[in-house]
């Protein structure tokens, strides 16, 4: 059994690239931030697309990542860390 995660967490600045289902041409390439992203829900991810005040919701093949928010700085440290046995 997995474990599901978000696939995209909030706050990363996404573009919308064409994905393996039909969309509205007019929003290829539109750059927009992540702000609905869930463990339950990961076949789509809500985005505010910039100028827009309403999240629109992509399949995750259908963004690219531009940017992510940085992690905390004790969860960087802790990824330096080796795993235990």
């Amino acid at each position: 059994m997995a474990i599901p995660i978000a696939p995209l967490p909030e706050g990363a600045q996404v573009r919308v690239v064409q994905g393996p289902f039909p969309q509205d041409p007019e929003f290829l390439g539109k750059h927009g931030t992540v702000v609905a992203a869930s463990e339950y829900q990961t076949q789509s991810v809500g985005v505010v697309l910039d100028g827009e005040s309403a999240p629109r919701f992509f399949a995750r093949s259908e963004l690219e990542v531009e940017e992510a928010p940085k992690l905390p700085p004790e969860r960087e440290v802790a990824k330096q860390r080796s795993a235990l046995p």
